[in-house]
């Protein structure tokens, strides 16, 4: 049965020339094509991803789309780097993109590029007070039950943002939460003297106070994995937990500060290069912070880890992250 792509001449000629001269696709690995919109296919009546399907194209030219197994933002699989809006004949929308898939033989190491991926840095000695601080929390709903997360919610010690991910995958494997947090949340501990005096202590306190609770909460889940997500001179940093064991959790918490202070440190000795990073992921691993892996601008990743399978090793259960509703709830 012919795809979207080849029942659309304007479509199958973007992708044949797309893959043919990637603009960007250098040490990417591998290259297919990929419908990943269409206003055929609904959600609660609203098409997959939204209505409009302008903002994907943008982000995904922009920056790119991670592509992982499943939909672990720990193991990733390729990037989509390329999107644009077509019509097919019979009048369908869809978008057409380009998947890249990462191969072992691509993978540049920290060391190699001249980075120590774990440096030594000092905490700063103040934090700014953000008079806008918000926590925002996204959940897939058909794998984590809005009781679970309303009971999360109650009491928040700043305004909560609430986002509807899903992971257009067929079934669940594990449930993934994102908590997004501005950086200084990550990098504050009790010895930091804070712009603010006791009023952003008090804050950022409650911060800590509020992930607490989330420990004590993922044993009731089945095998959830968190994400605590941040930005940082135009990266976006994630530190995973895995599982349901409250004390390791507690205790890659308190390691939390230096890991962030860390990871500061490291996305400034990429910048010193004149490489862009993109992401940047930490595992804790045997009671310490570990930077998996790291993606640069152009979609490159770069890791001295064996986190990378053969194509043709791929598991056909891979998925983007895709946020459903085009507005954020406030609770």
């Amino acid at each position: 049965m012919a795809s979207l792509i080849d029942e659309t001449p304007d479509a199958k000629a973007w992708v044949d020339r797309y893959i043919a001269a990637p603009p960007h696709g250098a040490g990417l690995g591998r290259m297919v094509s990929a419908t990943i919109w269409t206003d055929g296919y609904l959600e609660n009546g609203e098409p997959l991803g939204g209505s409009d399907p302008s903002v994907m194209v943008a982000e995904i030219n922009d920056r790119g789309w991670p592509l992982t197994h499943g939909h672990d933002p720990g193991l990733p699989a390729g990037r989509v780097i390329a999107a644009r809006l077509f019509v097919s004949p019979n009048g369908t929308r869809f978008i057409a993109a380009i998947l890249a898939y990462y191969e072992p033989d691509h993978l540049r190491s920290f060391r190699a590029l001249g980075i120590d991926p774990s440096p030594q840095a000092a905490p700063p000695e103040s934090l700014p007070l953000f008079p806008n601080m918000h926590i925002q929390v996204g959940v897939d709903r058909r794998e984590v039950a809005d009781s679970w997360v309303e009971e999360l919610l109650q009491t928040p010690p700043v305004p909560v943002k609430r986002v509807n991910l899903s992971h257009n995958a067929a079934e669940s494997v594990v449930e993934l939460i994102r908590i997004g947090l501005p950086f200084a949340a990550l990098v504050w501990n009790p010895l930091i003297r804070t712009i603010g005096e006791q009023a952003g202590k008090d804050i950022y306190a409650g911060v800590t106070r509020w992930l607490h609770r989330l420990w004590e909460k993922v044993k009731e889940l089945r095998d959830p994995i968190i994400e605590i997500q941040s930005q940082q001179v135009g990266c976006t940093v994630s530190f995973l937990l895995r599982g349901r064991n409250v004390q390791q959790h507690y205790e890659a918490h308190a390691a939390l500060s230096g890991a962030a202070v860390q990871a500061g440190s490291l996305i400034n000795s990429f910048r010193e290069r004149n490489l862009r990073p993109i992401s940047l992921v930490y595992e804790f691993e045997q009671s310490r912070w570990v930077p998996s892996f790291a993606v640069i601008e152009g979609g490159q990743i770069v890791s001295d880890r064996g986190i990378l399978i053969a194509y043709e090793q791929v598991p056909k259960s891979l998925s983007m992250g895709l946020l459903l509703n085009e507005k954020e709830e406030n609770v």
